[in-house]
């Protein structure tokens, strides 16, 4: 199961309650910044830990989409900005007299 962008957690059969819970409790901090001390996961059944541990899985694949999305639309802005500023300056010279263009400066 996806922890978190390039985290991966297995759940063993043997231990699946107890890896479901670090896995839920884990996930959930690493999205939202803390752990759900409020659920007592001990009390859960092992199938409300799976479809808690799947829904907190596909939240985590949501943030990694809109976080790629917005790395997209951010390098998209970066390269408009770059392109308006090279095509806002002057063009160089190409020749090593400094006064060869002078005419073209001034107008």
């Amino acid at each position: 199961m996806t922890f978190a962008p390039g985290w991966y957690q297995t759940i063993s059969p043997i231990s699946e309650r107890e890896d479901l819970a670090s896995f839920i409790s884990d996930t959930f901090k690493a999205i939202n910044g803390i752990r759900p001390r409020w659920w007592n996961l001990n009390e859960w059944s092992v199938e409300d830990l799976r479809a808690e541990a799947k829904s907190v899985e596909d939240e985590v694949w949501a943030s990694i989409e809109r976080d790629r999305a917005r790395e997209a639309h951010r390098q998209a802005e970066m390269a408009a900005h770059h392109f308006a500023v090279s095509m806002a300056k002057k063009p160089v010279a190409r020749t090593f007299k400094p006064f060869a263009n002078l005419k073209e400066l001034l107008v």
